[in-house]
């Protein structure tokens, strides 16, 4: 089957399916589209799982993934396209992916990755922020041995490495991620070869859940504040005999 002539629609139906079979949230069905610019196409297809603005979304547990550079989304989408990801109809998520990059055409891709590049960095906060019953100070000696190399000493990334920007990341997410790592899930297909070197570091360095939660923890520090939530301005209520009182001068 030539999954590029497949109607994208028919392809996350058949994503969607497989969520529900794996007891996992349903993703919304995602339409096609013909646009090739990045922006209408990212709100078409991409932004019911990842969000109007990038940032992910918990409940479906689809990454942030704004400002993500494009040379790694670009390795990202190959590996879902010719098979190295999302491969297993158990993890829905990266199952779903797969078609969906399967449907799109590679101008769309491109345009779409181009898109996501230039948008702005979603800062974790809250939930997506949080570790529960972790010691980030563990953790960061982990990070300083075993992690900074490639991802740098701020979790930046580095293009040369392959290795893409942790900072930006929900905690939730870089913590299944690194469990799919270390059981085989991801990482362990022929030609992966980024992915083969965290398979081979999560299996080698990280001993248990704590340590893998504890890195995560402190990855979590290296990202800037989040803002406070803006509180909405008062609308004074209709009917309201004061709303258009003025201050008496003086």
């Amino acid at each position: 089957m030539n999954f590029l002539r497949q109607p994208l629609t028919l392809l996350i139906v058949g994503a969607c399916g497989a969520a529900l079979h794996a007891a996992e949230p349903a993703a919304p069905v995602v339409p096609a589209t013909k646009a090739t610019d990045g922006k209408t196409i990212f709100q078409t297809v991409c932004a019911q799982c990842h969000g109007g603005n990038g940032e992910g979304k918990m409940e479906l547990k689809s990454p942030s993934i704004a400002g993500m550079p494009s040379w790694y989304v670009t390795t990202q989408f190959t590996n879902f396209r010719e098979g190295r990801r999302g491969h297993d109809a158990a993890d829905p998520q990266s199952f779903m992916m797969a078609a969906i990059a399967k449907g799109l055409q590679p101008e769309q891709i491109k345009a779409v990755i181009a898109h996501v590049e230039k948008m702005p960095v979603v800062v974790p906060a809250g939930k997506d922020r949080e570790m529960a019953d972790t010691n980030p100070t563990e953790g960061m000696e982990l990070f300083h041995e075993r992690c900074m190399e490639c991802h740098r000493y701020n979790a930046s990334g580095e293009m040369a490495f392959g290795s893409p920007p942790l900072i930006g990341r929900q905690g939730w997410y870089l913590e299944e991620q690194l469990k799919k790592f270390k059981s085989g899930r991801r990482g362990t297909i022929k030609n992966d070869v980024n992915g083969a070197k965290m398979v081979q570091m999560t299996t080698l360095f990280i001993e248990d859940e704590q340590m893998l939660r504890n890195v995560v923890a402190y990855i979590m520090t290296l990202n800037p504040e989040p803002e406070p939530a803006k509180e909405p301005a008062k609308q004074p209520v209709e009917g309201s005999p004061f709303k258009d009182v003025k201050t008496a001068e003086r």
